[in-house]
């Protein structure tokens, strides 16, 4: 039976997945209208082109020393502590048809100074890892079912493969439970909608809503996942066709993430609610490349028992058609 850990919450790479995995299916590259840099795009590829990105994922938390994470752990049975996690992914997207889109994503976790703390009942007890390795495959698809005027509606689809790893070990040498791996071991679902449309010349909107539906892997089920996000963007460039041609834009993203299962029982120190507010800036040096940067910060967190809290995030993500 596994360690009732509580650090399950945004900061591994198999519960941020989903939302990396919108690099292959938000396509926002250029010649989109993607506002945001996690929220999804309604609109697809050109039939017959390709999109190749690279994204970096930083996120910094409110970590703890060992004698901190015993202290909450001796309070709450179980503790787990974290200064900050990356990601780095690679996207590859396929424009099928002008209403069809493929994509997969793939990337590589690192995860530092986490603590674990647990209370035995003979005393509390801490190990530490710096896990790093492979993530998860995405593999995902978008059908575009309305365009023109009234703006791009788009449904979205994908698979997550157990390709990471997922046997790092803490320095007892016992292993970190799956929401804490670079890759879960499951097989897990996604299922979403997203809306994109032009208000005037230079401004745009998108919104989207994603569910990912987790799967049992060795008695353990990491929480699903609901994904929201609205993003606004406005370009600085007159000219679209001008370059470098920039744009900036605001995003308002909120994710619930449902709690782990332990052999069929609830991890009451995992899952909760957190709303982000992310400023950024997307930069297209010329019809094929752009840059885009945002920090995002969490203005609200409601996680469930004691968890580990978010400070920051910052993304960035070069994308380039062909």
């Amino acid at each position: 039976m596994h360690r009732n850990r509580t650090f399950a919450f945004i900061a591994s790479a198999t519960t941020l997945a989903a939302a990396i995995a919108t690099t292959a299916t938000a396509n926002h590259g250029p010649g989109t209208s993607g506002g945001g840099i996690n929220t999804f795009s309604g609109e697809t590829m050109k039939a017959s082109t390709w999109d190749m990105s690279f994204r970096l994922d930083y996120t910094s938390f409110d970590g703890l020393t060992e004698a901190q994470a015993a202290s909450h752990a001796a309070n709450s049975g179980a503790y787990d502590s974290i200064d900050s996690a990356t990601i780095t992914t690679f996207g590859l997207s396929y424009g099928v048809t002008e209403d069809i889109q493929v994509g997969t994503t793939i990337g590589w976790y690192w995860g530092s100074n986490f603590i674990d703390a647990m209370d035995t009942g003979k005393g509390v007890e801490t190990a530490s890892a710096d896990p790093s390795g492979l993530t998860d495959m995405w593999i995902t698809g978008k059908f575009r079912i309305v365009k023109g005027q009234p703006g791009n509606v788009s449904l979205i689809a994908g698979i997550k493969l157990p390709t990471g790893k997922n046997d790092c070990l803490l320095s007892n040498g016992e292993p970190l439970e799956p929401s804490s791996q670079p890759g879960t071991g499951a097989v897990d679902f996604m299922t979403g909608v997203a809306y994109s449309r032009f208000l005037d010349a230079h401004i745009t909107i998108d919104a989207s809503a994603a569910y990912t539906f987790r799967t049992e892997h060795d008695d353990f089920k990491v929480g699903d996942r609901f994904d929201a996000g609205v993003a606004l963007a406005y370009r600085l460039t007159d000219d679209i066709n001008s370059f470098p041609n920039i744009s900036v834009f605001g995003e308002v993203a909120y994710t619930q993430i449902w709690k782990d299962q332990d052999v069929g029982v609830a991890n009451p120190n995992s899952g909760g609610e957190t709303l982000y507010l992310s400023p950024g800036v997307r930069v297209r040096f010329n019809p094929t490349m752009s840059l885009t940067v945002s920090p995002a910060f969490p203005v609200w967190q409601n996680l469930d028992g004691d968890q580990v809290e978010q400070k920051y995030k910052v993304s960035a993500m070069m994308s380039i058609a062909f």
